[in-house]
């Protein structure tokens, strides 16, 4: 059983972390105050925000988790056998993607990729490719298989960009933390010529945290509305309008993931469990607990493993799947100050049709 600290002592202990942690990363201050925990989530969720107004998902006042058991303690890596041959992870202080080799037995330090700058989620498609959003530069940019060179990069016009999803229709979904005209959205591309195809939004929309496909190519955001309730809004087949999952409402929803059969993967960071959803989404979730604050988990390419970016402990955190048990971390070159988000395993799981 994890140990932690009880929810309004992380929240209002956070003023501490915050400030070690966002000076500690190059060009990065507290700007906003400290929420108070509430029963559906943070009261005032802000986010933290870089000299130069690119924000992260986390909230100002997450706190690093220092009471877990030593037995919880990551132990060398026991990387799984299936081909794939590397995991990228961005963190929203680093300046690169950092990639991780899985056969890397001994835990040994990633290698500097592509450039990233105020990072949050980001996501490998199945060629291989990996997409960077940029929320410094307002971009995001589309990367050669194996760190290799720049391909596309799309401007975002409306706001600040900071996860990536794929339909299987040659489509790039890209969210928006800001919009400069109003709420938050995603914006889709053609993801070979980076012409901009469509917008979704929907009246819930105040802060998105993901966003995820399913089998079919059905597109999932994650969001806290202003009531500080979790939702997810789906839009079948990438069309609008959405529909919120009637079963889903979490304190702090993560990017919505999603196995073979269409069963909901999305963690809650606030009460720090991963919950999985069978469709139609309307049952209550089997949860399992995370071992820190993790809204980025994808699965691996035969769906037999989940790795978590952990912005708690400065590690990627591997679940078996499907039971969710933890299994083993990766640890070396990452940092909890740093601020660990995006994770994505190559080649990725299926996703769309």
């Amino acid at each position: 059983m994890l140990v932690r600290l009880p929810t309004v002592n992380r929240v209002a202990l956070g003023v501490s972390f915050l400030f070690m942690s966002l000076t500690a990363c190059a060009g990065l201050q507290p700007t906003n105050g400290v929420g108070s925990a509430g029963l559906q989530g943070i009261e005032h969720y802000q986010p933290m925000i870089a000299i130069d107004g690119a924000r992260s998902v986390l909230p100002e006042g997450f706190k690093s988790n220092a009471l877990r058991p030593r037995w919880m303690k990551s132990p060398a890596n026991q990387n799984e056998t299936t081909g794939r041959s590397h995991i990228a992870v961005a963190q929203f202080g680093g300046s690169s993607v950092l990639w991780f080799d899985l056969n890397n037995k001994k835990n040994k330090p990633p290698i500097n990729c592509e450039p990233a700058s105020s990072t949050n989620g980001i996501a490998i498609d199945r060629a291989g490719n990996l997409w960077v959003p940029d929320g410094r530069a307002n971009t995001t940019t589309e990367y050669a298989p194996n760190c290799g060179s720049a391909k596309l990069t799309i401007t975002d016009s409306t706001g600040e960009p900071a996860d990536v999803g794929f339909d299987g229709r040659d489509r790039v979904y890209i969210l928006n933390l800001n919009n400069v005209s109003g709420p938050p959205t995603v914006q889709f591309y053609n993801s070979t010529n980076g012409k901009q195809v469509g917008t979704l939004s929907d009246p819930s929309f105040k802060d998105l945290f993901g966003i995820g496909t399913d089998q079919l190519g059905n597109v999932f955001v994650s969001n806290l509305t202003t009531g500080n309730i979790g939702v997810v809004i789906e839009f079948p087949h990438g069309k609008m309008p959405g529909v919120q999952l009637s079963g889903v409402s979490l304190g702090l929803p993560g990017a919505p993931t999603f196995d073979s059969n269409n069963n909901l993967i999305i963690t809650d960071w606030l009460a720090e469990t991963m919950d999985e959803f069978s469709p139609p989404y309307t049952g209550s979730p089997t949860t399992a607990p995370l071992m820190g604050s993790s809204i980025w988990c994808k699965l691996s390419h035969k769906q037999s493993y989940l790795y978590c970016g952990d912005a708690d402990l400065g590690s990627i955190d591997v679940y078996a799947y499907p039971g969710n048990a933890y299994k083993f971390s990766y640890t070396a070159g990452l940092s909890s100050s740093a601020l660990v988000t995006g994770v994505a395993p190559a080649p990725p799981a299926a996703y769309g049709r």
